[in-house]
């Protein structure tokens, strides 16, 4: 059995701290900033205990991920979450020198912050997206190369003569040592030459 302390406990407990922190401090008549940084904490706490626990939820964002993406990905919320808090703690001190359009300041710097994160998490991404359609283009390419190769190699077995032997390992040759991004390309030319020597 997994214990509670590190799955459902601890959440559950910064949460109902930090719900009883915002209780505890609410001032008379609360302002619209107080219920927007309260519900903005709350986020964050969620955004981070969905972090420590991505790999068990099973969570994508595709159907692969690379390790990199992973990794900025991870990297990137934490950072997140830990330059909102400081705005947020900072706000409270620098309040009283912003002037009368602090509470303007505070909301525009938690948004542009939150749209920086989510433009960063799509441009990664992306990448990744990209990174992984190449990869298997080249992997498709060298699987398909290789069998072409060895159905080169049957049939200069089958069909080589002394005239024909030196063509079909030139070939056969040619075939191995081409770039398998290069390969769909070429596979025509080499049937060609396949078909002369036939």
């Amino acid at each position: 059995m997994k214990n509670p302390l590190y799955t459902l406990l601890t959440p559950i407990l910064v949460i109902a701290v930090t719900l009883l922190g915002f209780i505890l401090l609410r001032p008379a008549e609360a302002p619209i900033v107080y219920w927007v940084t309260m519900a903005w904490v709350f986020a964050l706490e969620m955004v981070f205990f969905i972090w420590l626990k991505w790999d068990k939820l099973g969570i994508q964002w595709t159907e692969e991920q690379t390790n990199a993406l992973r990794l900025f990905s991870g990297t990137g919320t934490v950072i997140y979450v830990g330059i909102t808090l400081v705005w947020i703690v900072a706000f409270y001190f620098l309040r009283s020198k912003m002037g009368e359009n602090a509470d303007t300041i505070y909301m525009l710097v938690i948004s542009c912050l939150t749209v920086l994160w989510f433009v960063f998490a799509a441009i990664m991404g992306r990448h990744d997206a990209a990174y992984i359609s190449q990869q298997k283009m080249l992997e498709n390419n060298t699987i398909s190369q290789r069998e072409f190769v060895s159905e080169l190699k049957g049939q200069a077995a089958e069909h080589q003569t002394e005239e024909t032997k030196r063509a079909w390992a030139t070939l056969i040759r040619d075939a191995e040592s081409v770039a398998p991004g290069e390969f769909a390309a070429k596979v025509e030319s080499f049937r060609a030459r396949a078909q002369k020597l036939l």
